[in-house]
């Protein structure tokens, strides 16, 4: 559970629950002009159908504030399901992304006043819920800018054309070190323990 407070000062206590089939009315209501500009028309039954992980953020009174879908591939057709590596390797051959280690944002959407926190929330809880995760990207067209919410989270990596349409889109990235660091355990190696044991 989190405490979340909007710029108006109001106070709302959170939590993040795998999203049920019955959330379904209430998350098309959250469903902004803004956000279909930025995901597309989905479908979002689908969507969920497929998802790998799909996470909804509930306050104490069990009514949702947000809403987000994973898949294990990207969205808007930039790339074919199951080749998708070489392009984003194009991008940024730093960026080791596997199909084991990364996951694509399909869909975002939250209550106004608590988008922000709503979105670090759910990011925290993929990256905890997944230990191999390391990578979140989202895919957006040029022409929009992420808006204020998710521009908090997300830092850009290059643009890539797709394939049924004639434009571009950008790609942007979310690090899993920055909301939900995992400890590295190295080896041990034999003069540590002589060193410590006496």
């Amino acid at each position: 559970m989190s405490i979340l407070t909007s710029p108006r000062g109001k106070v709302e206590v959170v939590h993040c629950r795998r999203t049920e089939s019955q959330d379904i009315f209430c998350i098309k209501n959250l469903v902004r002009k803004f956000t279909q500009k930025l995901f597309g028309r989905l479908n979002i039954i689908y969507l969920l159908e497929k998802a790998n992980l799909a996470v909804t953020v509930c306050n104490d009174k069990e009514e949702i504030m947000a809403h987000s879908i994973f898949l294990d591939y990207p969205n808007w057709n930039v790339a074919k399901q199951d080749n998708w590596i070489p392009l984003f390797r194009e991008l940024d051959k730093e960026i080791p992304c596997t199909p084991l280690n990364t996951l694509f944002m399909h869909f975002f959407v939250a209550v106004d006043e608590y988008a922000t926190g709503c979105l670090k929330e759910i990011i925290r809880t993929v990256f905890k819920a997944v230990p191999e995760l390391y990578f979140i990207f989202l895919i957006v067209p040029t022409y929009l800018s992420l808006g204020s919410t998710l521009i908090t989270v997300f830092d850009q990596v290059g643009n890539i054309p797709c394939l049924n349409y004639n434009e571009d889109f950008a790609v942007h990235i979310c690090h899993r070190h920055n909301h939900y660091p995992q400890l590295h355990i190295r080896k041990a190696r034999y003069g540590w323990h002589s060193a410590y044991v006496m």
